[in-house]
């Protein structure tokens, strides 16, 4: 793995040192072992889940919201790992969990087919690089009503959503020659006055 390549886009954090968090968990999905309906369908369960174990950890006055905004971060960047992930083999889908005092990570680390790279690249630096993420929602709703009359399932939907949240969003893709290794972080904050 020493000839990888590393991409970086957005403000990443690696999260190897885990004497930052004063909390952390893991949950792991294995996808080969469950059928792709069955894995649609679960995503909803445990983002669910996440949402309400990790509300308990914060002050009671942002527990609504963090379980809103945990449970939707879960469910859009689940679903994008069984879209984009390599479900011909056998791999995990990470959802790892850390817990600062300022703020909730949640890291959601899946392997995808390098082809799949150029497209992320794209649409991640499309949102980040947006000075009107609502102009940007409205204009992407259009192009999925005009895709899927024409048989296409295209949103790009997922991480302007989770934008629209006041949530950062960050990659770090190891690129090999046969797999690349997405890791997407979402930062929640929980020192924003409406946190």
């Amino acid at each position: 793995m020493a000839e990888d390549n590393f991409i970086v886009i957005g403000d990443y954090f690696d999260p190897q040192d885990s004497e930052l968090f004063d909390l952390s968990s893991t949950l792991r999905l294995r996808a080969k072992s469950i059928d792709q309906k069955k894995l649609w369908e679960s995503k909803d369960r445990s983002a669910e889940f996440m949402g309400d174990i990790w509300s308990l950890f914060v002050d009671s006055e942002k527990e609504k919201r963090i379980r809103t905004v945990l449970h939707s971060v879960c469910v859009e960047l689940i679903e994008n790992s069984v879209k984009y992930g390599r479900l011909a083999h056998d791999y995990i889908i990470t959802i790892h969990l850390c817990l600062k005092s300022d703020e909730l990570l949640v890291y959601i680390i899946n392997k995808s087919d390098p082809s799949l790279i150029e497209e992320l690249k794209t649409s991640a630096r499309l949102v980040l690089c947006t000075d009107n993420i609502i102009k940007l929602f409205k204009r992407k709703m259009k192009e999925a009503k005009a895709a899927k009359k024409q048989g296409k399932r295209k949103s790009q939907l997922g991480f302007i959503r989770i934008l629209m949240q006041n949530v950062k969003l960050s990659w770090q893709i190891k690129m090999g020659p046969e797999v690349a290794v997405v890791t997407t972080l979402a930062r929640i904050s929980l020192t924003e006055k409406d946190a």
